[in-house]
């Protein structure tokens, strides 16, 4: 799974502006990137009155997707909030690195954007995983601390810390939704084994992902 890294601050600090120029600096070294926009009081809305797939949900569609020949957008009501995890395993698969503006509240590592104007102390702690800071002013914190423009101080930490590991064969195997261990050993001989076997097939190519669906029928799942 892609590794996670949060991006948090105060409001109006910057989070997005610095985003905006991270993501490309670590796209020009060759990785792929996500981001998860994180809205604490639920005003997040794709949809807006009117539209067709705004008219599909009022219908009572649960998941309304919407797919074009470039992108898939997906709106789907939920019970409750989803972890950051669940959000990645389902939704992220394809990147090296997924960026979180928000979550301060995580377990997962954090970058703070800290402007002096705005407020007057870090709002996380080492004890936060926070891993970097981003300031327009020098700070006595036990870790890495960067200047606001120093994007490619900032790319290079990330890259040093998770994505140069990235390259490695990953494999996820999922039974009915629910994640199976796997030994590295294991995952080397079924990658090896099905990566054979595809490349006798006609049309073959390298590929950089490999997705298979496997669905068992009813006289085998009631037999085990």
């Amino acid at each position: 799974m892609p590794s996670i890294v949060s991006v948090v601050g105060k409001s109006k600090v910057g989070k997005t502006t610095f985003i905006e120029k991270l993501v490309p600096e670590l796209q020009r070294r060759g990785y792929r990137l996500g981001t998860i926009k994180h809205d604490a009081h639920d005003h997040a809305d794709i949809d807006h009155p009117g539209k067709d797939s705004w008219r599909h949900r009022q219908a009572g569609a649960q998941t309304v997707a919407l797919s074009s020949p470039s992108r898939i957008a997906l709106i789907k009501e939920v019970p409750e909030e989803l972890d950051l995890d669940s959000i990645v395993a389902m939704y992220f698969q394809d990147e090296d690195l997924v960026l979180t503006e928000g979550y301060k509240g995580s377990n997962k590592a954090k970058i703070e954007i800290f402007r002096s104007e705005v407020h007057e102390e870090l709002l996380c702690t080492p004890a936060d995983r926070l891993l970097a800071v981003v300031s327009d002013v020098s700070l006595p914190v036990e870790v890495p601390c960067f200047d606001l423009e120093d994007v490619a101080g900032v790319a290079s930490l990330l890259e040093e810390r998770f994505l140069r590991a990235a390259s490695d064969t990953t494999m996820i195997v999922r039974l009915d939704g629910k994640r199976l261990p796997m030994k590295s050993f294991v995952r080397d001989f079924v990658v090896g084994g099905i990566t054979g076997m595809l490349s006798a097939l006609r049309g073959y190519r390298t590929p950089s992902r490999i997705d298979i669906a496997i669905r068992l029928p009813k006289q085998q799942r009631e037999s085990t």
